[in-house]
């Protein structure tokens, strides 16, 4: 794997940069892999978010159907007591 150079970076970034990584004791090389891996998580945990709530928005779509056919009935989910 190649090594990440960031030309158009800016000075301001690469100060502020600097800065941040010099206040934690690390490299800056070291912060901006951290940074980056951070943002990765994030984005990954994001994905897998919007994953589950549309499964979720699925499953609301099936129980409003069976809503609107049979109307509101919590039988199939109690056991009727004799």
């Amino acid at each position: 794997m190649g090594a990440l150079n960031i030309r158009d970076l800016g000075d301001e970034r690469r100060a502020a940069l600097e800065a941040e990584a010099k206040a934690r004791g690390l490299s800056v090389s070291e912060l901006a892999r951290r940074f980056i891996d951070e943002g990765i998580d994030r984005a990954r945990t994001e994905r897998e978010r919007e994953a589950w709530a549309t499964e979720a928005r699925e499953g609301l779509a099936y129980e409003a159907e069976h809503l609107a056919a049979y109307g509101p009935s919590l039988a199939r989910y109690r056991r009727v007591r004799a």
